[in-house]
């Protein structure tokens, strides 16, 4: 053996001694260990992938030792993984379970928060009011309440009741809670805005059909080719059918044909006018709240 096959052969000795230590302690690292599978799971939070991460939530909620504190966190966490995921519905059920396990402890007050969150976020924003309004008692954190507060005057908003609205939001610009007081202004403006908007009576609109038909059309902004069939088929169908009484008497098979059609395109005239200003109240309304997306926080 000359001298660099020695050389050879002592640096491979070292290297193997070296790299001995650390190759026995990997064989030896506990990856299902319930402190591992809490660092796995959090890594998954943080890399937004919710759903695996309440799977390993779960699991790491089986292998932990009791300890009330942290359990509650880790339920509070998995609700929040479906929530983010958007699985809503198990979201609010894993909160609601959390509230029923933990009514008075650390999370719930959040817990109440978000389920409020939850519902507006899937349009369901009388469920989130109402539920919102008896939970406000429960949210101890001022920030959270005033947020809580101010979700119920979005809600509202989104309902479009802009009286009771315009309330929630007059009250919070006096809120200690800076960008719940900003946002209040703004808002408050969108409530008073949404009160003012160029609606049509539905009711109007049906009585001016019912005295020229098509006038409702045009008085609710469709086209005025609309109107001027309502009027003529409405007109030509009762002349017609008048002609027939007048000739006939009674008896006409004419009268009584156009009459009961001219009676069913008039009654429909002045439906149509009534749902058509219901139907440009809720594209006006509609567009209006549109506008409003920009300024929501979620």
């Amino acid at each position: 053996m000359n001298i660099i096959q020695l050389h050879k052969l002592l640096l491979k000795i070292l290297l193997i001694t070296t790299l001995l230590p650390f190759t026995s302690a990997e064989e030896h690292i506990e990856y299902y260990s319930p402190q591992n599978i809490r660092k796995f799971a959090d890594f998954l939070y943080e890399q937004e992938d919710y759903l695996r991460a309440a799977g390993e939530y779960q699991r790491y909620l089986f292998s932990m030792s009791e300890e009330v504190s942290e359990s509650e966190q880790i339920r509070y966490k998995i609700a929040l993984c479906y929530r983010f995921a958007g699985q809503t519905e198990q979201a609010i059920q894993n909160f609601q379970s959390l509230l029923q396990t933990y009514p008075d402890a650390q999370f719930a007050s959040s817990a109440y928060y978000q389920i409020g969150v939850t519902y507006f976020l899937i349009d369901q924003f009388k469920q989130s009011s109402q539920f919102l309004r008896e939970a406000l008692p429960h949210i101890a954190d001022a920030r959270q309440h005033a947020e809580a507060e101010q979700l119920i005057g979005l809600s509202y908003l989104m309902q479009k009741q802009w009286s009771e609205a315009g309330e929630v939001f007059k009250t919070l610009q006096g809120s200690d809670v800076i960008p719940v007081k900003e946002k209040a202004s703004i808002y408050h403006n969108y409530a008073k805005a949404g009160a003012e908007l160029p609606t049509r009576s539905p009711f109007l609109a049906g009585v001016l059909s019912t005295i020229i038909p098509g006038a409702g059309r045009l008085y609710t902004g469709f086209r005025v080719g609309d109107a001027v069939t309502s009027l003529i088929t409405v007109g030509v169908t009762g002349w017609q059918a008048y002609d027939g009484f007048r000739r006939d008497g009674l008896s006409s098979v004419k009268g009584w044909t156009l009459g009961t059609i001219g009676g069913i395109f008039y009654v429909g005239n002045i439906y149509g006018s009534v749902v058509s200003a219901r139907v440009y109240n809720r594209q006006v309304e509609d567009e209006f709240l549109t506008t409003l997306s920009v300024e929501l926080p979620y």
